[in-house]
């Protein structure tokens, strides 16, 4: 096993210095975990500073690259799994600009959210953009079991030996996977022996094929997995998202209260019922279920947003408002960054308008083809009194065709009544 690299009789300098002409990225990362090369003298420090950088730099291109691939497959939420370990690896200025701006294009589920504050990211960007792909010659240098182990990353840990543990064809088949070569994926899985057909193989299938279309095989597979270990959370969290995607509320809510009850998976579960009872227009019950959910710690895009419209809804604004503030990103400069989610909020309210302002011009910075943000620059002109301003605005974001038919109409009647 890769770990198995780190241990030996040379000193910390001299590991790093192998693991990094290896390019073994991770081993690298770990071994400053491990030594302080600080307190090196100078020459040296500075070479493992550098040394160090480098790497962490190579990790953050090959979580990106990750991303990029679980993005294209349509699985926002690994692709945003794989960016924000890409941004805790991240070094040079470079690399942490380019990470916000992916972040900030893969906001989950976009289509359930609340109709007062659906659109596009969560946040802004410096440079790249979300779907932006990586250049031709950026180097992918990690062997088998390093790939393993970087995609392995953003699982739960008591998987991770398991999943090392598995045969070289179950490793190909889900290497591929993560690749995003899901017809060879498949053919792959389909080849692994019947003795290791556990509750991993079914998951990793279920979900290959449900990128693949195939909604009744991926819900046998996922259901199979869940009848061989209850226990396993993943499973029970792509079921449900797979049913909310195919419209089926009643299966949705069966197996969101199977794990609120079991305590698997409970902070997602009672998310989805959230979710699910304010598209039931059961306002009190949407809050109780959002507000169980942020307590445990769920503080996934979608459950704030239904929680905060369920406070706005019901007259508690300023709590509704400090959910929202939840919601924003780490700025280029490192700062907080308020979302475009509470600039809305700001913006209905007539609070902190200029504020509002910089967050709908940084959403816009990030996702150049969403005229929703230019559409609320110029809303938020007009409350300030800038006329002119905000009326070409409006006039810019309404040539866009993508643009919201229920913001275009707003958009007209301003223009109208100007």
């Amino acid at each position: 096993m890769v770990l198995s690299r780190l241990f030996g009789k040379k000193d910390p300098f001299s590991k790093l210095q192998k693991a990094y002409n290896e390019k073994r990225w991770a081993d690298c990362l770990r071994l400053s975990e491990q030594a302080e090369f600080s307190q090196l003298e100078e020459a040296r420090a500075d070479e493992a500073a550098r040394m160090l950088d480098s790497a962490g730099d190579a990790l953050c291109r090959l979580n990106i690259d990750e991303g990029s691939a679980c993005l294209r497959a349509g699985d926002l939420t690994k692709a945003r799994e794989h960016f924000e370990l890409a941004q805790t690896q991240a070094r040079s200025e470079e690399m942490r600009h380019k990470v916000d701006g992916l972040l900030a294009g893969v906001d989950p589920d976009e289509e359930s959210q609340p109709a007062a504050a659906a659109g596009g990211c969560a946040g802004g960007s410096c440079g790249a953009h979300a779907g932006e792909s990586l250049e031709q010659d950026e180097p992918q240098d990690l062997d088998e079991d390093s790939h393993l182990e970087l995609i392995l990353s953003s699982y739960p840990a008591e998987l991770i030996e398991r999943y090392l543990g598995k045969s070289a064809v179950f490793r190909q088949a889900f290497l591929a996977a993560h690749d995003g070569r899901d017809q060879e994926s498949l053919d792959g899985f389909d080849q692994v022996d019947e003795a290791e057909r556990d509750e991993l193989y079914f998951y990793e299938r279920g979900l290959v094929r449900d990128r693949l279309g195939d909604f009744p095989g991926a819900n046998r597979d996922l259901k199979k997995a869940l009848s061989l270990n209850e226990n396993h959370g993943q499973s029970l969290v792509s079921l449900i998202a797979l049913h909310w995607r195919n419209g089926d509320r009643e299966e949705v809510e069966t197996l969101a209260h199977k794990g609120i009850e079991s305590g698997i998976a409970a902070g997602f579960c009672l998310g989805r019922m959230a979710a699910l009872r304010w598209r039931q227009e059961r306002l009190e019950e949407a809050l109780e279920f959002g507000r169980r959910a942020m307590s445990q710690g769920a503080v996934d895009l979608e459950t704030a947003l239904v929680t905060a419209a369920a406070l706005e809804k019901t007259g508690k604004l300023d709590e509704a408002e400090n959910v929202l503030a939840a919601t924003g990103t780490s700025g280029c400069g490192g700062g907080r960054q308020a979302s475009p989610y509470l600039a809305e909020f700001w913006l209905r309210h007539g609070r902190n308008l200029d504020k509002a302002i910089d967050a709908f011009n940084h959403a816009a910075r990030g996702e150049p083809g969403n005229p929703r943000w230019i559409f609320r620059v110029g809303e938020a002109y007009l409350a300030k009194g800038w006329k002119k301003e905000g009326q070409a605005l409006l006039e810019r974001a309404l040539l866009q065709p993508s643009l919201d038919p229920q913001l275009a109409a707003q958009g007209k009647k301003y223009l109208r009544h100007d």
